[in-house]
């Protein structure tokens, strides 16, 4: 099985960067799902971006952006020079504790690569998150000391969900026209794959169905195999005990690739790498899963001991924008810390 396996790397395995860039000589939509806070993933991204107009790839559908802040995305990619504070109120109002390098970095690129080529050839992020309402929901636990109600909540979470993660994406799409690279969380990134739902008992999961429908899932159903999907390797959760993580494919993976190759992209669909059997929390509710069933492709960016937290930005809440941070974060996050205890915490978070 090793040699098997080898060989079909020697013939088939590239470079992160030129995987990623070959899959749209098949397929229009990549989606990459991502473990979160990862320097070695948020780089593949950094590679990529510059080279994305000369592969005609218009788009990045970003997890890390809302929709509602299209209009401010748009503005900022426009500017003659690179905002930094208006990069930092777009990432707040998606998650007020994401002050972290290598995520800016992403607008940032983006706006010097568009720089560099004809408007015709512009990259555009796309904002997939959700507009979820904290200024109401602070007003009410700070304000009125209590938790919002049923009929409040549904108005916090109005127009929330993944099924509307599609709508800016379809908004753009046009097939002979565009194409889309994903950048968002595995789970997001499900296609044909359904993430099984439990619960935990005793410090065990138990299964309960199927009961979850990413972003992937109504991508897929609406354009079919135009949707390709890759995972990183690293750590997934354990099929049973509750917050311990494990190797996908129990450990086969790094065995096998880490003697070789530092860094490699391969296919998991029509291919042996495929038919390696998982384990993993992916496999509740699936008797014999395979890594096939689940993703794509995969890359493989090192060992997972080797793995490195991102930077944090230790000023990403100044005096600036401690206001809008104040608005955006959960009440229950402690909005009334300084801007030193914020910056400290968002630097704790720098972490896998």
């Amino acid at each position: 099985m090793k040699d098997k396996l080898l060989h079909y790397l020697e013939l088939n395995g590239k470079s992160p960067v030129d995987y990623v860039l070959s899959k749209f000589e098949q397929s229009d939509i990549v989606l990459i799902g991502e473990m979160h806070r990862v320097k070695q993933q948020l780089e593949l991204y950094h590679k990529i971006i510059p080279r994305l107009p000369e592969f005609g790839i218009s788009a990045i559908a970003y997890e890390f952006a809302r929709r509602e802040d299209q209009v401010l995305i748009d503005e900022l990619l426009d500017k003659a020079d690179f905002d930094l504070d208006l990069a930092k109120m777009i990432m707040i109002k998606q998650e007020a504790f994401w002050g972290f390098k290598e995520y800016l970095e992403i607008f940032r690129l983006v706006w010097s690569t568009n720089k560099q080529y004809p408007q015709s050839q512009a990259i555009k992020i796309i904002g997939l998150n959700d507009p979820i309402n904290w200024k109401l929901y602070n007003h009410i636990c700070q304000t009125e000391r209590r938790n919002p109600n049923s009929e409040e909540i549904a108005e916090i979470w109005n127009g929330c969900g993944e099924k509307y993660w599609l709508e800016p994406v379809v908004k753009h799409y046009s097939s002979g026209k565009t194409k889309i690279v994903g950048i968002m969380g595995s789970h997001h990134a499900f296609t044909k794959y359904r993430e099984p739902s439990w619960n935990v008992c005793e410090g065990e999961k138990v299964f309960t169905g199927f009961n979850t429908k990413s972003f992937g899932n109504y991508l897929y159903e609406k354009y079919g195999d135009i949707v390709f999907n890759v995972s990183f390797y690293d750590p997934w959760e354990d099929c049973f005990e509750a917050k311990k993580l494990i190797q996908p494919a129990n450990g086969v993976i790094e065995q096998i690739i880490s003697p070789v190759y530092q860094e490699i992209g391969f296919d998991l669909i029509k291919s042996p790498w495929g038919e390696l059997k998982d384990i993993s929390i992916y496999s509740l509710g699936y008797p014999d899963l395979k890594l096939k069933d689940i993703y794509d492709g995969m890359i493989y960016t090192g060992r997972i001991q080797d793995l490195r937290p991102v930077n944090p930005l230790s000023d990403f809440i100044n005096e600036n924008n401690i206001q809008l941070f104040r608005d955006y974060v959960p009440f229950n996050d402690a909005p009334n810390k300084n801007i030193t205890d914020i910056n400290s915490i968002i630097a704790a978070d720098a972490k896998i």
